[in-house]
């Protein structure tokens, strides 16, 4: 999956190593719900999202260190994100249906990072970094 996801390098590394850890994480559960390897894709689901939700409060304290005037904004994408990925992760516990959650993984989920990296996330990352904030 990863050949396919294509995003920026943003101007923090910390934020550069949990999005490569992120889509690692992706490439993980596409190979596993593929059938190519013998994942435990439970746990990988909670591997993602216990990564991301220590991704997003990273940012949220690096955001509230610097300033950064969107924290609020910033902020409520996360959790509007952590709400999607557990109900996600909730409706693949009840169906188990690997489809759905390979289609949603390599689509929606895949679609929401790039965008949020390119955007949110890019721009977050230049503020902090041009006061001096975390590396």
């Amino acid at each position: 999956m990863s050949t396919r996801i294509s995003y920026p390098a943003v101007a923090l590394d910390f934020m550069n190593r949990d999005h490569a850890e992120f889509v690692a994480l992706l490439d993980r559960l596409d190979a596993g719900l593929a059938g190519a390897a013998t994942e435990d894709i439970g746990g990988l689901l909670d591997e993602l999202l216990d990564h991301t939700s220590r991704h997003f409060a990273a940012e949220e304290a690096a955001m509230q260190e610097a300033g950064f005037p969107a924290y609020p904004i910033h902020r409520g994408e996360h959790g509007r994100v952590l709400v999607m990925l557990t109900d996600r992760i909730g409706q693949w516990r009840t169906d188990r249906d690997d489809g759905a959650l390979r289609a949603w993984l390599c689509g929606e989920a895949t679609d929401w990072f790039t965008g949020h990296v390119a955007s949110m996330d890019t721009v977050t990352a230049g503020f902090i970094a041009a006061r001096g904030g975390r590396r």
